[in-house]
């Protein structure tokens, strides 16, 4: 049964199967305090080995190595280095805690190798690009200010989607010019923004904000749902908003704006770094900013462009 990332299982999981993931799961998350987008990841691979091997009448927690290395290399088949290397961790985790809670003697999975992933280069937009997407949300119709209160925020702190989509009224702090952001592994951080960001986001809180549902007959603003509660962003019906409505903002935006670029809020995300980089900050400063455990994690963005490379040597060099 080969599959890859897209594959929806034809069968359903055994319920003590889906019971075992369920407890190797809640461990994980209490040892590490993991993303939930990981433990979802995490989820998805350990159904799809389970549902793999019991299609061939292996009992997960009786696979041996050659068996656990057949079922892998059919579920590998079409899927990226880094899908490769996160369902190969996902198993071998697995599989150490089962042997730690004594439901196994050995661990199958303790000497299969995945495949060496190279890092990609992050894909970066130049300033023209992103003040062209802003001249784009100019407007003072309520989803205006909101698309420009957005791409400031992004920009300006170099958010990832969930956090800027999380993001909460109570974590916006405009006396510091602030926000006090909660990311992965559940580790908070204080991230600047500029007068730009803060002008944007005010306008948004005045006019748009309040009003994102439209008004009554009377002049008054629709209500909001109970649901999008103290969520600074929301939806045209007021409902909190979606990583997904996130990254089609930003594309409408962007092909309003002239440009053909399929913009993801991580493209602005790795632009705030490499733009900060470019500009001489620090890379410890960088690493705070963006949330990183591990200065490892921050070092891809120290690429710079070659023509920007080129004009330092011929600014600031003396043979230049």
């Amino acid at each position: 049964m080969a599959t890859n990332e897209s594959t929806t299982p034809s069968f359903a999981l055994d319920p003590a199967d889906a019971l075992l993931i369920e407890e190797w799961l809640r461990a994980r998350k209490y040892e590490r305090q993991i993303a939930a987008n990981t433990v979802a990841a995490y989820r998805r691979d350990a159904e799809l080995l389970f549902l793999e091997l019991r299609s061939g009448g292996i009992v997960p927690l009786s696979v041996t190595r050659e068996q656990l290395r057949t079922a892998l290399a059919r579920l590998m088949v079409g899927a990226s280095a880094r899908t490769e290397n996160r369902r190969l961790s996902a198993v071998r985790n697995f599989y150490l805690w089962c042997v730690r809670e004594r439901r196994i003697a050995k661990n199958p999975a303790e000497d299969i190798t995945g495949t060496k992933a190279g890092r990609p280069l992050p894909k970066v937009l130049s300033l023209d690009v992103i003040d062209a997407m802003l001249a784009a949300a100019a407007g003072d119709a309520p989803e205006a200010t909101r698309d420009r209160a957005l791409l400031e925020i992004a920009y300006s702190c170099g958010l990832r989607v969930s956090e800027l989509c999380s993001l909460r009224l109570s974590q916006v702090n405009f006396v510091e010019r602030s926000l006090r952001i909660r990311g992965k592994g559940d580790i908070e951080r204080l991230v600047p923004f500029g007068d730009r960001a803060q002008s944007a986001l005010r306008a948004y809180l005045t006019n748009g904000r309040t009003f994102i549902r439209g008004k009554s007959k009377s002049g008054a603003p629709l209500p909001l749902p109970t649901e999008s509660g103290d969520l600074l962003f929301l939806s045209s019906r007021g409902t909190p908003l979606s990583r997904y409505a996130c990254s089609a903002i930003f594309k409408q935006l962007c092909a309003k704006a002239g440009y053909s670029i399929s913009v993801t809020p991580h493209m602005l995300r790795h632009s705030f770094a490499t733009h900060l980089l470019e500009g001489g900050a620090d890379l410890r400063v960088v690493q705070e900013l963006l949330g990183h455990s591990s200065i490892s994690t921050t070092e891809i963005y120290t690429h710079l462009d070659r023509d920007y490379l080129s004009e330092v040597v011929r600014s600031f060099h003396p043979r230049g």
